[in-house]
């Protein structure tokens, strides 16, 4: 697998050389309902849009592009790249949930959800994800910007760490949301609105390098993985057998669509470059195959046997609509013959239940919701958890510049010895204003070897401290902002840097 996600990371570091071709040049996209030039702005960005929708990325780009939609054509052109590494999944099953609870109904431990706002959260959007017994919780909540990025805390047996950001290359002025590990605990899963995308939430990959000590650069999942829809929440079964996320597209607002795909289908990638195969392909129609579904990995927890595991839930879901119909029914005869069924599916439910503890296995609790047992993938409802407590560790505190009213300039540009991380704001060919600072201060400014200027702020004894920083200088109007490193007031990498701290 590693040379596959190898080829989309170059791929990823050729898309930002886009091409300046005038537009204009080239003929309007077909079945135009209204060319372009007699369009509104409004009228073309819609269209464009709607495009964009449909996977047209070519036509959709050329429209953002004369509509001067910057951001909306680098998506666009997102979408034309990653249409070369597509994979053809077999799609196990496609089942819809309420957005409010959909993740209660992965194949994960009991419990493993806890509400928000909880003590690392204090948002009420999203749930945090800690199993029982976990040393390190992944999360995300809101950082000193504003924006929701991606952080982790570790058990100290006394104390849980402070939290800190993942890394410089895993955060963006965006959304970063529901991360969750590969069962071997090698590979990051997220979603984000923010990185390389096609619009909306994408899904991400990141793979940790134990040589460095990090997580590596994120790499988009590409199709069918991602739409320009809402695409998160994705992570395998423990067994590695399949894999899950979750979608909006072709969902109301308060809806999604969970698809369940064989891992082992998405190893290969190939390119589709027509607009109307991708789309069918993004579709993700559930192929029903019962010879080759393994029921044990769609429930948590649940018994090896594939056909006691199917009787199980299929009885248990039928027990759920007979006590749903019995609250319902007025007439007496008619609640007796409800009942007298529900004894009988009972009945059958102990037996499936007294062979499982013949096999050690422990079933699943009787009222516990069951859903699609009819088809060849059991989606079970697990419970929520509590309110967690952690002892936390305390943040460090170095917060390296403020924000003025009109920015400043450093008095003195020496740095101190030792280890010193700085955020780099822009470079410039010549002398930078007051007005180009947008009130950070102070900023220090330095003549590179390639004659042109660096500005910079903060003085940062650990990484960690400018990373939390990294966030509010770009949501200031620095885009491109990043770390850099000195050690006795000579630059070294920040890895190194790293290492050395």
């Amino acid at each position: 697998m590693k040379p596959f996600f190898t080829g989309i990371l170059a791929l990823l570091v050729s898309a930002g050389a886009l091409s300046a071709q005038n537009v204009l040049d080239r003929p309007v996209p077909i079945n135009m309902p209204v060319a372009p030039e007699r369009m509104t702005l409004e009228q073309m960005v819609a269209r464009a849009d709607s495009l964009h929708r449909a996977y047209r990325f070519r036509d959709a780009l050329e429209l953002y592009q004369l509509a001067g939609e910057t951001a909306k054509a680098t998506e666009a052109q997102n979408g034309l790249n990653l249409m070369d590494l597509c994979a053809k999944p077999h799609v196990v099953a496609r089942q819809r949930f309420s957005r409010k609870d959909f993740f209660l109904y992965y194949p994960l431990p009991q419990h493993a959800w806890h509400p928000a706002p909880n003590q690392l959260d204090s948002s009420e959007l999203y749930p945090l994800y800690y199993p029982k017994g976990a040393d390190v919780i992944y999360y995300s909540t809101r950082d000193r910007a504003g924006t929701r990025s991606l952080f982790v805390t570790e058990d100290l047996d006394s104390l849980w760490r402070a939290p800190r950001l993942l890394g410089e290359s895993l955060l963006s002025t965006g959304t970063e949301v529901f991360p969750m590990l590969s069962p071997d605990g090698q590979t990051l899963y997220f979603a984000s609105d923010g990185l390389f995308g096609v619009g909306g939430l994408d899904l991400y990959m990141s793979r940790w390098d134990a040589e460095s000590g990090r997580w590596g650069v994120p790499v988009n999942m590409g199709f069918p993985f991602n739409s320009p829809g809402d695409d998160f929440l994705l992570c395998d079964t423990e067994d590695g057998k399949y894999t899950l996320f979750a979608s909006n597209r072709e969902c109301s607002r308060d809806s999604v669509y969970v698809y369940v795909l064989e891992r082992e289908s998405l190893q290969k990638r190939e390119a589709v470059r027509d607009a109307t195969e991708l789309s069918v392909l993004a579709a993700l129609r559930a192929v029903k195959d019962l010879g080759r579904m393994d029921a044990a990995s769609a429930m948590s927890g649940a018994p090896q046997e594939n056909a006691n595991t199917r009787l199980y839930a299929r009885k248990m879901d039928e027990a759920r609509k007979l006590r749903d119909a019995i609250s319902r029914e007025n007439v007496q005869a008619a609640r007796d013959s409800l009942l007298s069924l529900l004894e009988e599916v009972n009945l059958e439910i102990r037996l499936v239940e007294q062979s499982f503890l013949q096999s050690g296995v422990v079933a699943q609790a009787e009222d516990k919701e069951v859903v699609g047992a009819s088809l060849s993938y059991t989606f079970a409802k697990n419970a929520m958890g509590g309110k967690i407590k952690l002892r936390l560790g305390t943040q460090r505190e170095e917060s390296g510049f403020r924000v003025m009213p009109v920015g400043r300039f450093a008095d003195d540009n020496r740095l101190p010895e030792g280890i010193i991380y700085q955020i780099v704001l822009f470079t410039s060919a010549g002398h930078a204003g007051l007005d180009e600072l947008r009130g950070v201060s102070p900023v220090y400014e330095r003549l590179g070897a390639n004659l042109r200027y660096t500005y910079s702020t903060g003085l940062y004894r650990h990484y960690s401290s400018a990373l939390l920083d990294l966030n509010t200088v770009r949501v200031l109007g620095f885009p491109e902002a990043h770390i850099v490193a000195y050690r006795d007031g000579r630059p070294v990498s920040v890895q190194l840097a790293r290492q050395e701290e």
